[in-house]
């Protein structure tokens, strides 16, 4: 899933040089944080990183093509979250 997610974030760096140069850079730095094993506090960095790209993003077509792609590196950053949390304490969990 990292593969995956380093991939979205280079194709994202690079769709987003034709609309906002600042995004793009955004967008890299992104790529770059996911490159090594991040741990919890960089992918937190990364999430919040994307969700100032989408509020930044521009309408259109071209935007809403990279809209797509965002959203898709949304969706892995946050899976890669939920497979970085702790297991839920001994006493939350049901009894079966």
């Amino acid at each position: 899933m990292l593969d995956e997610a380093t991939t979205e974030a280079r194709r994202l760096a690079a769709s987003l040089r034709s609309i906002d140069t600042d995004l793009a850079e955004s967008a890299n730095a992104v790529w770059l944080a996911l490159e090594p094993t991040p741990d919890q506090a960089t992918l937190m960095g990364c999430a919040a990183t994307l969700e100032a790209i989408e509020q930044r993003l521009p309408p259109g077509t071209l935007a809403a093509l990279v809209r797509v792609r965002l959203t898709r590196l949304q969706g892995l950053v946050n899976a890669l979250l939920d497979d970085d949390l702790p297991p839920p304490a001994a006493g939350n969990r049901w009894i079966t």
